[in-house]
């Protein structure tokens, strides 16, 4: 009995979601959802930016794996992750503090403004609610505005 609880205890935080993290809308949400999710968190997702040539080949290398996706699955798939979690691009509403000052070139008080913003007043929907945030640059975010998404 006393193993059984130990176990439930230990199994629970794989349970729970590492964080709340919500795709950005798009053609693919729903299917990444559903498939990537059954190997590994959206986190994992979310924290990689690539070029579409690696994305085709990470999301190839995972349908080797088991992902259940079909062709046009995939050029979908590939699609959305080149569009929103691109090396050049950064979202806004997903970025850890890292990606916010590796991409846009924020300093670590103000990435960690940002988060915090994000986490009371909720997802960013555009470049002036950004520069709502206090103490971030908003030159830094109008020089930076072709490399934000959200």
């Amino acid at each position: 009995m006393r193993a059984l609880l130990f176990a439930s205890v230990l199994a629970l935080p794989a349970l729970l979601p590492a964080q709340d993290i919500v795709l950005p809308d798009g053609k693919a949400k729903t299917l990444i959802e559903n498939t990537c999710t059954e190997c590994h968190g959206l986190d994992t997702v979310v924290s990689n930016t690539m070029s579409a040539d690696k994305w085709r080949s990470t999301v190839n290398s995972m349908v080797k794996k088991g992902a259940t996706l079909s062709a046009a699955e995939i050029d979908t798939v590939v699609d959305y992750l080149s569009v929103y979690f691109s090396e050049e691009k950064v979202n806004v509403n997903t970025a850890g503090p890292q990606e916010l000052q590796d991409g846009l070139k924020l300093t670590a008080d103000e990435a960690k403004a940002v988060l915090q913003y994000r986490k009371t007043n909720g997802a960013f929907k555009d470049l002036e609610g950004m520069k709502k945030v206090p103490g971030l640059d908003a030159k830094k975010l109008d020089a930076k505005k072709d490399n934000i998404i959200f």
